[in-house]
């Protein structure tokens, strides 16, 4: 890591991606030198953002999964089959703040499904997020510029 000092900036966009699941941030506080390399604002930062990612699941519509061996995506209002094929993807943005900086905005991005019932739009389950949440973050710290560790 450089020796330099470091001063607080905002990096206008990082994304990272994995399966169905894209996490984008905006205006993300970072610490950042002279030679532009780049370190979160604090040794927790990412991981206080994985956490304010799966809080944030409960606030977007999901259908639920039934089966062990063949998955079966069902409605999460009315119980009847989501579509199998997605409708389309959609950004859900939220404003966060860590601690002492500037807000930011994350940007949780999956595809819609559509029930064959009751016509709700919704993600297929909570899973399908929260299972890859932690390989998203390594693609936006990667976009970030940020060391990797160990």
């Amino acid at each position: 890591m450089c020796s330099g000092a470091f001063e607080a900036k905002k990096l206008p966009a990082a994304a990272g991606e994995e399966g169905p699941l894209k996490l984008s941030v905006y205006d993300m506080p970072v610490l950042e030198c002279a030679k532009h390399h780049r370190a979160p604002v604090h040794r927790d930062f990412m991981l206080w953002l994985i956490q304010e990612v799966r809080a944030r699941e409960t606030q977007i519509a999901a259908g639920k999964a039934q089966g062990m061996l063949f998955k079966k995506h069902l409605c999460g209002e009315c119980g009847k089959d989501l579509a199998s094929k997605a409708e389309r993807r959609q950004a859900f943005g939220f404003d966060l703040g860590y601690e002492e900086t500037a807000p930011f905005r994350l940007e949780i991005e999956m595809p819609i499904y559509k029930c064959t019932g009751c016509a709700k739009e919704q993600i297929r389950c909570v899973t399908d997020l929260r299972n890859h949440v932690p390989a998203a973050m390594v693609g936006i710290n990667d976009a970030a510029g940020f060391p990797h560790s160990g």
